[in-house]
């Protein structure tokens, strides 16, 4: 049998003291530790709120863009009609604290020099009211109609003034590259957008734009080692490619234009002038063969 040893007062006063000892230091560090959670638990709850709020705040502007051009514009041989102007804008809206709203006046066949004649274009003004207006028109109706230089130039002018006297900004946008501009009817065409740009600059307002989009794709064409076969919808039309891809190089020229801020009118006296920029000036003449642009 084993014989028990009795422990000596002094020691057993001394286990106690450390048992009661340890009985307190747990309970700090267990409030300690509550209070810990908790701070963090309301930290993060904070830090959420703050940031659910943040990404549901509206957006800081809404601009209205009205464009006016051809069935190009208006987004032939596109399945969806989704044109490189409207894939333009909706990728602008995406990346931006800017809501574009689309606002759709293309005319299918038509031409700067018709709709001038026939007034729509002011109506349009005075009714839809936009902040910025985008002329892309895709020329080869005029080059197929003969439309004389000087009554394109002339048609060209007013819808930049009227849409100025209505403090909206201008951006004469050129159509994409097709079959036609490229080949047998690239001459003509060069020298209608060169009208373009020379109207731009003779305006010399910080509130007009000349964006060269046929020259950004000819030369990320070239650049490729690609050809308009790559994007051919018809001979006057983009397939959904070049919309696609039309519709990326706009974008980036807006961007690069305009930073990632909203379109802005700009008063007249404005050290930034319009973006206008030389273009290769082609013989005149017409041998369009096709009867819609």
């Amino acid at each position: 049998m084993r014989r028990s040893r009795s422990m000596r007062p002094e020691i057993r006063r001394a286990h106690v003291w450390r048992r009661r000892l340890g009985w307190v230091a747990s309970g700090a560090l267990l409030a300690v530790s509550g209070w810990c959670v908790g701070w963090l638990q309301s930290r993060d709850a904070s830090v959420f709120a703050a940031d659910g709020a943040a990404s549901l705040s509206p957006r800081l502007t809404t601009e209205k863009v009205m464009v006016v051009g051809g069935s190009m514009a208006h987004g032939w041989k596109d399945p969806h009609d989704d044109s490189y102007l409207r894939r333009a804008f909706a990728a602008l809206s995406a990346s931006t604290d800017t809501t574009y709203v689309y606002d759709d006046r293309t005319v299918v066949g038509g031409s700067p020099v018709t709709l001038d004649r026939e007034g729509e274009y002011l109506a349009w003004l005075e009714e839809d009211r936009p902040q910025v207006v985008v002329l892309s028109w895709g020329l080869l109706n005029d080059i197929y109609d003969k439309t004389p230089l000087a009554a394109f130039r002339q048609a060209i002018a007013d819808e930049i003034e009227e849409a100025l006297a209505e403090h909206a900004v201008v951006l004469v946008v050129t159509s994409p590259v097709t079959k036609a501009t490229a080949t047998y009817n690239h001459a003509e065409d060069e020298a209608y957008m060169q009208v373009e740009s020379d109207v731009v600059s003779s305006f010399d307002n910080p509130n007009v734009y000349y964006l060269d989009l046929n020259r950004d794709m000819t030369l990320y064409m070239e650049a490729h080692h690609q050809t308009w076969k790559m994007y051919y919808g018809d001979a006057w039309h983009p397939n959904e490619a070049g919309h696609i891809l039309a519709g990326k190089l706009l974008f980036d020229e807006l961007v690069s234009t305009f930073g990632m801020g909203p379109i802005e009118w700009q008063s007249t006296g404005s050290p930034t002038p319009g973006n206008a920029t030389g273009n290769a000036t082609g013989a005149g003449g017409a041998n369009a063969s096709q009867p819609v642009a």
